[in-house]
């Protein structure tokens, strides 16, 4: 196939998207996108100079020019993936995007409470644009981040979520983003703002899905703002197809005394990006950044974590787990930040891997960084096969080799799975793993 064409072209279709906009184009949104096209621009795609991307191949990008993603019209196809993206026995708030667009029809959003106002952040931008640019790229900048830069270019629809001050959500929203490409290859930008108020608490669901053995690139930025005392449970389900190209940057910032938990899922997919930053700008706040990743064939996924630690007497915790068949490749680079005010910080992080197979790579390589004198951080990796005394010491009591083997990795990947709060979600995910695991022995 061959190679990409040059990053500029993008100029163009950022032209074409321009004027679709009509009276948008004077909006402080649209004056946001045109400073992000502009870094787009001067940025280009990430290369090897990188340092962020050094170890990265990024082959799959360059082997077709992705193109806007049209409106979709195959109406079997999406709900086909609506269908596999729904959690069985969740009651919950769903709002269903299909190439970045929100779709009414295929979302239940009835029983939405007062103080919780979820809607298209199109909707939003039109009706409240100033409160939109209050928080809008204000945690997920893109002054250096090439693909963010490219998202907040294109921004035009997404979810816009606000959990006024003091209401407690019981029934979790669920995002479901959803790729209908056609026969090129297409690339949607997902966008997700989320503003959970002072005391306030949410749990959140992200599924992205789309068809297997279609090339097609999803481009998600997901910004979360905690204010004082509030509590948010966030989880990322990533199901995408076996030819796909994800690469999504997620950033949360917290505000004092605090708490977010996130938990991220990736199981699809060719190629993997995934960006998470969770800045604790507020004492006594307190963030949990939790993956789990099962790969198989050739999928490669890159996981690059930053806790940054903004104030004192916040704790962190990471958990990064890992299983690989085949000709997998992972790659983990994980950093704690420690701002030299933020005193009293404790903070841990831990990236651990299974090989199951002998061409499976993983590169990994967790970091501190800290300029605070009165602190406890530690951070380890792991890369490792699975254990043959236990695997013969469960065939010696009647287990057979396959049963065996398996319950080996359930107890691996059971350390993340046991942290989901929310049973239905954590049934239906140890369902999706046992079948993606029965993929990789396959192979």
């Amino acid at each position: 196939m061959p190679e990409t064409p040059d990053h500029t072209s993008w100029l163009t279709h950022f032209e074409d998207f321009e004027k679709t906009l009509n009276g948008q184009a004077t909006s402080p949104i649209h004056s946001l996108r045109k400073h992000a096209i502009a870094a787009f621009e001067r940025l280009g795609y990430p290369t090897s100079q990188d340092e962020a991307w050094k170890t990265v191949n990024l082959a799959p990008l360059r082997r077709a020019e992705f193109r806007p993603a049209p409106d979709a019209d195959n109406r079997t196809l999406t709900q086909e993936c609506v269908q596999l993206a729904t959690f069985p026995n969740l009651d919950a708030l769903r709002m269903v995007f299909v190439n970045g667009a929100f779709r009414q029809d295929l979302s239940d959003l009835t029983h939405c409470p007062q103080g919780v106002e979820i809607r298209s952040l199109a909707t939003a931008i039109a009706s409240q644009p100033d409160l939109i640019a209050q928080h809008l790229a204000k945690q997920a900048t893109y002054e250096e981040l090439a693909f963010t830069a490219l998202n907040t270019a294109f921004i035009q629809d997404g979810a816009w979520v606000h959990v006024s001050k003091g209401v407690i959500l019981e029934s979790p929203i669920h995002l479901i983003f959803i790729s209908s490409p056609h026969q090129e290859p297409t690339v949607s930008h997902p966008r997700s703002l989320i503003v959970v108020d002072e005391n306030a608490q949410a749990t959140l669901i992200e599924t992205y899905i789309g068809p297997e053995d279609i090339a097609y690139f999803t481009n998600a930025v997901t910004e979360i703002f905690v204010g004082p005392h509030a509590l948010v449970d966030h989880y990322k389900l990533e199901q995408e197809g076996r030819s796909a190209v994800h690469i999504s940057n997620h950033q949360s910032v917290l505000g004092q005394n605090s708490v977010i938990t996130s938990h991220a899922f990736t199981l699809g997919g060719r190629f993997v990006r995934n960006d998470v930053h969770s800045r604790l700008a507020g004492e006594s706040s307190e963030s949990t950044i939790n993956g789990l990743y099962v790969l198989g064939n050739d999928q490669h996924v890159d996981n690059y974590t930053l806790l940054e630690h903004a104030e004192p007497n916040s704790p962190s915790h990471e958990l990064y787990k890992g299983v690989l068949g085949g000709n997998a490749r992972a790659i983990f680079r994980g950093k704690i930040y420690v701002h030299r005010i933020a005193q009293k910080t404790d903070a841990y992080q831990s990236n651990q891997n299974l090989l199951l197979s002998n061409n499976a790579r993983v590169n990994t390589k967790p970091q501190l960084e800290i300029y605070a004198d009165d602190v406890k951080c530690s951070h380890g990796a792991t890369v490792g096969q699975l254990d043959e005394a236990a695997l013969f010491y469960l065939r010696s009591r009647g287990i057979s080799s396959d049963r065996a083997y398996r319950i080996l990795i359930q107890a691996f990947t059971g350390e993340v799975l046991d942290q989901v709060r929310s049973e239905p979600v954590r049934e239906c995910l140890s369902q999706l793993m046992d079948r993606k695991l029965e993929e990789i022995q396959s192979l």
